[in-house]
């Protein structure tokens, strides 16, 4: 035998060239001289790692972030197309594995040092007489060329391997080493760590491998692209026996439990990284938070992250939005959006951007794509007429025609006649009436007054971004919603008024942690008052009463809700393109939106009947069980009764406030031609030709707390 062993050699040694030989030789030398270095005491290894360059700085490898929701539910995985890498603890991945990976790896991995001295040169020697790579002998030398080395091979490369491992044997415990192993090694299929590979190859846990599960990955790392089980089937299970045999030779598995193991049918996942994401449109609103917060990659900074989404409303809005949409798709409806949010926190809790799959335009937001949000920009241009106090609830307003003699075609240059929704005149009415109606003449009559570049800066300090354009450069379509707002700033506007007028900007993350637990995201920012809290207010008590929208809504729609006080407002575009609802209590805010995503018009479909059924089953069972609490009134206000109505008024305003400007006459006196009546608890007034309009009257009411 050693005969045989001694002309093999010789065989391969005349096989050198001479430069081949003279290399073996130097590497001898080489090696002798490491040896006498390594067992000369920690001066001599010094000088030689010094004469290396010393242990360079560990790599960074990138890990995936993982998304939960606000109660702590799994939402969903982040890591680059193709590449994942999920970091555990030792104590989250099946022994199994661990017995696996030692035995078939670095069987002498629990009680012997960082190097085995005789490997290392066989395998340098094999390297250099060869041509070949040979694997590190131990996992501690592995692990060191994972985390501080790039693979340059040769003598200088071989010896630095083993200092940094002996550096990392000294500063380690052996736990830790095999941990950090099993999470930086690369299993194939684009899994890095073994959780990774898990999810990976089995779509389980690490600590739910089995032993049969155990022995393939385990075999994986010495060739992940040629042991690979669902390409090389073949290779991967003779893989998978060598280790079931050298954990028998090790004796932490019998021969009867491998043969077991190696009978086990495996069950194969995929062989695509963990993709999980439960509200794609919410968790690319959280990466871009966290991005922009952090100035990190989310998707491979390996965070931790709690996000502020209720799992359990964003399930249910879903439900809504999908189900509106299919039941008016005859109306050529194919999308809808919804978004709603905590006015106290501004945290999201739910938030769907599209009707879901099989919907055109489902991979498009369209909760955060710009749209025009028809009347319900009414909330901006009556918050500042009233923050103005150039108007109070109950000036009269004349809803008559109205021509301007700029804001029309061409190019806004040309004279512009503004038209009512129902393509009506109603006469003089209380400014409450005309909001909550959603008249569009009035509307157009109390932007005049406010100012467009006020109304502009209103919508500015409710949150509105879009409107980036100079204050003055706006026309008078903006109060009827002719410019486009994303849907989540729409509810985040609703929710400033049912927050007694502060701004709490929309928040999609709660918490961010790093690998080590450490919270990264910043404190909370004080929220921002946006509008005087006497203003929301106002506000809220003329949207709050269903009295004030009875004349074009009719009383009980679904802009109510039984058991609950809530504000509420909708919006139509032109061509129907465009349908919105914003609501809110103290508590929720929410808005929904149908419509195209080609923005190619609807049949007919307005706030009330395509956006606000959505709304209104969402808010119905969100609020279950939770109490409205809306706040009394501020001190900056007071109460007055006038002509048969009442309100709440600023110092220094009264009904007759603005009443010359909008209405052309005071409240107190209509003059002549006008009809008065009452009904259902309202007085009306009729200022029109030819009397009022059939139908006309009804509702009313005085109002109490609390366009299409």
């Amino acid at each position: 035998m050693a005969r045989r062993a001694l002309l093999n050699s010789r065989r391969t040694s005349r096989r050198l060239t001479r430069r081949q030989r003279l290399g073996a030789i130097m590497v001898g030398i080489a090696l002798a001289a490491f040896m006498l270095i390594w067992g000369g005491g920690q001066v001599a290894l010094a000088m030689l790692d010094g004469a290396l360059g010393g242990v360079p700085p560990a790599r960074q490898l990138a890990s995936d972030t993982v998304v939960s929701d606000r109660h702590g539910q799994l939402l969903a995985v982040l890591h680059p197309n193709g590449d994942s890498r999920l970091p555990v603890p030792l104590d989250q991945v099946s022994p199994w594995l661990v017995q696996a990976t030692v035995d078939i790896e670095d069987k002498g991995f629990w009680h012997e040092g960082a190097v085995d001295i005789g490997r290392v040169v066989g395998a340098a020697w094999n390297d250099l007489a060869h041509h070949s790579t040979q694997g590190a002998s131990t996992i501690t030398m592995q692990l060191a060329k994972v985390l501080y080395l790039q693979d340059t091979g040769g003598l200088t490369y071989k010896l630095h391997q083993l200092l940094i491992a002996r550096h990392l044997d000294g500063s380690m415990s052996k736990q830790q080493v095999i941990e950090a192993y099993l999470d930086d090694i690369y299993y194939g299929h684009g899994a890095t760590g073994i959780e990774a590979a898990a999810n990976t190859m089995f779509g389980i846990h690490a600590k739910q491998l089995d032993l049969a599960q155990s022995a393939l990955l385990a075999g994986l790392p010495n060739s992940p692209t040629d042991l690979d089980p669902l390409r090389h089937p073949d290779a991967a299970r003779v893989r998978q026996h060598q280790v079931l045999q050298a954990m028998v030779d090790a004796g932490d598995v019998t021969k009867a439990q491998a043969a077991a193991a190696y009978a086990e049918k495996l069950s194969y996942a995929n062989g695509t990284m963990d993709n999980l994401d439960l509200a794609p449109a919410f968790v690319n609103r959280v990466a871009q938070s966290l991005k922009s917060t952090l100035h990190l990659d989310p998707y491979t900074a390996g965070l931790h992250v709690t996000s502020t989404l209720d799992l359990t409303l964003q399930n249910l809005g879903q439900k809504i939005v999908t189900q509106q949409v299919n039941a008016i798709g005859s109306l050529h409806v194919t999308d809808g959006a919804l978004v709603s949010m905590d006015p106290r926190s501004g945290d999201v809790v739910a938030y769907i951007g599209g009707a879901g799959p099989g919907h055109p335009g489902s991979e498009i937001d369209m909760a955060g794509s710009p749209r025009q949000p028809g009347s319900t920009f009414k909330l901006f241009t009556y918050s500042t007429v009233l923050g103005e106090k150039k108007a109070t609830e109950l000036t009269p307003v004349l809803d008559a025609p109205l021509t301007l003699p700029r804001g029309g075609p061409p190019n806004g240059e040309g004279p512009w006649t503004v038209h009512n929704y129902d393509m009506r005149y109603h006469g003089v009415l209380p400014l409450e009436e005309v909001f909550a109606n959603s008249l569009n003449i009035p509307a157009v009559k109390v932007e005049q007054l406010a100012g467009v570049p006020s109304v502009v800066q209103t919508a500015r300090a409710m949150g509105v971004t879009t409107l980036n354009n100079p204050a003055g450069s706006y026309g008078p379509s903006l109060t009827l919603g002719a410019y486009d707002v994303p849907l989540w700033e729409m509810a985040q506007a609703g929710a400033v008024l049912g927050n007694q007028g502060q701004l709490q900007p929309a928040r999609f993350v709660l918490s961010a942690k790093d690998a080590s637990g450490k919270e990264l995201m910043p404190p909370r920012a004080a929220p921002r008052q946006a509008v005087d809290p006497g203003v929301a207010y106002i506000v809220n008590d003329i949207l709050t009463n269903d009295a004030n929208r009875v004349l074009e809504f009719g009383a009980h729609g679904d802009l109510t809700l039984d058991g609950h006080l809530v504000s509420a407002k909708t919006g139509t575009t032109q061509d129907f393109r465009d349908n919105f609802t914003v609501g809110w209590t103290p508590h929720l805010a929410t808005a929904a939106w149908v419509g195209n995503a080609d923005n190619s018009p609807m049949h007919g479909t307005t706030g009330i009947t395509g956006a606000a059924p959505i709304w209104h089953a969402y808010m119905a069972r969100a609020l279950q069980g939770v109490s409205d609490d809306w706040p009394a009134a501020p001190s900056s206000l007071h109460h007055a009764g006038y002509g048969g109505r009442s309100g709440w008024f600023f110092a220094g305003t009264d009904a007759n406030t603005g009443a010359k400007e909008l209405s052309g006459r005071s409240y107190g006196s209509m003059g002549p031609g006008c009809v008065t009546w009452q009904t259902g608890g309202g007085t009306y007034w009729w200022c029109g030709s030819g009397g009022p309009p059939a139908g006309f009257g009804g509702g009313g009411g005085p109002p109490h707390h609390g366009h299409h």
